[in-house]
């Protein structure tokens, strides 16, 4: 089959400990610390087989991510700027559907013919995170396309357990290719998902919200807090085109956080756009912290959530008594695992509630695949059965 196979060399950097399990696995915990010399190409490689309790899929369509455009990006030492849980060699790519051809014999609720959506956090079940229900915090943590054999591929394996089927999407729409595609979205929908309403606790219809950044985490977020009831719904974003996309996936308002000289301009115009409300739920998208909680901290709505979604490195200070003072809340979220939302995004999704179709803004052919991952805004989607450039 052909496949996006990315090789590494394992170099950890003068310095750097390695922990017992990076020593007995290969796999780092802390991957720019220790990968280098990235190097990525489309090739053949050897068919997959479904062990008993896997199935075999044929990749229907697979989603770029930023992971996946930094796991092939290096620094000036030659380091991979991806700094997280990772092994090579590895074909990548963690969002990602497929249809089901073949199974192994302990397979017994998928069957061949099945429309399905992979989970990304593939949790053990085991751990004291998963025994706590808290799956997106595994200590076993394996995750396609970053510790094993991903979607950008004409084939992939992988076990029963973190399939979801598409099928009433495909019913809805009366089309497989769309039920694939919106397959493929399901991961970054999910964590906007997990964010807001598992970790943060929803918006009660009527209350205003806020999103920082619209890449498609933020995009998905705009979706999902539109269709559970937000009043006023208010997007910041810099890049023109992902602007647009905002406003396209249901965003009432749509502002570029530097045209604002202050943190205190900006907040003002979200307190004169609430009539003095405030804003019940932000969902931090962006990874800017610096730059978003001075804005937060002076347009709470009395009992406000924040939900922390984008990743961000270094400190970031905050006046933690606007929180206190208007009983608000800051929640941490990471990962789309568990809690039933693979569940509730594919319900979604079949009713019509929402379409991640609108932040769609290239199809690539897997052999183009290094074509697609110039593109930065809204998401990139590649299959092995789309037309080549």
């Amino acid at each position: 089959m052909r496949a996006f196979y990315v090789e590494a060399d394992w170099m950890p950097r003068e310095g750097y400990k390695l922990s017992e399990h990076e020593r007995s696995t290969k796999r780092a915990s802390r991957g720019g610390s220790i990968w280098k010399n990235i190097r990525g190409s489309v090739i053949d490689r050897p068919d997959p087989e479904p062990n008993d309790d896997e199935v075999l899929l044929k990749i229907g369509a697979a989603g770029i991510c930023g992971t996946d455009v930094h796991l092939l990006k290096m620094d000036d030492d030659g380091y991979t700027r991806y700094d997280g849980h990772s092994k090579y060699p590895i074909i990548t790519g963690h969002e990602f559907s497929g249809e089901v051809v073949d199974k192994g014999k302990n397979v017994k609720r998928l069957k061949v013919g099945d429309l399905v959506s992979v989970e990304s956090m593939n949790w053990c079940g085991e751990c004291d995170a998963c025994r706590m229900g808290m799956f997106n915090q595994c200590r076993n943590l394996e995750e396609p396309g970053l510790t094993y054999d991903g979607g950008f591929a004409e084939y992939a394996v992988v076990k029963e357990k973190y399939c979801y089927k598409l099928n009433d999407i495909a019913n809805y729409y009366n089309d497989k290719t769309t039920a694939l595609e919106l397959g493929a979205m399901i991961e970054p929908t999910g964590v906007a998902y997990n964010g807001l309403f598992v970790r943060g606790g929803g918006l009660r219809p009527g209350g205003h919200a806020v999103v920082f950044g619209c890449g498609p985490i933020g995009l998905a977020a705009i979706q999902l807090l539109k269709t559970s009831g937000a009043a006023k719904l208010i997007a910041f974003e810099s890049i023109p085109a992902r602007m647009e996309l905002a406003k396209i996936c249901g965003a009432d308002e749509v502002h570029d956080p530097t045209s604002f000289t202050s943190p205190e301009d900006q907040a003002d115009l979200i307190m004169e756009l609430t009539n003095g409300r405030g804003v019940s739920l932000f969902a931090e998208c962006a990874g800017a912290t610096k730059f978003t909680y001075p804005v937060m901290a002076r347009s709470l709505a009395i009992g406000g959530k924040t939900i922390q979604i984008g990743h961000m490195l270094g400190l970031t200070p905050i006046d933690l008594y606007s929180w206190q003072w208007n009983a608000a809340t800051i929640s941490g979220s990471n990962g789309q695992s568990g809690h039933g939302i693979y569940l509730d995004v594919i319900a979604l999704m079949a009713a019509g509630r929402i379409d991640m179709r609108k932040m769609v803004t290239g199809r690539f052919n897997l052999e183009d695949i290094e074509e697609g991952m110039k593109i930065s805004e809204g998401k990139v989607l590649v299959s092995a059965s789309y037309p080549r450039l």
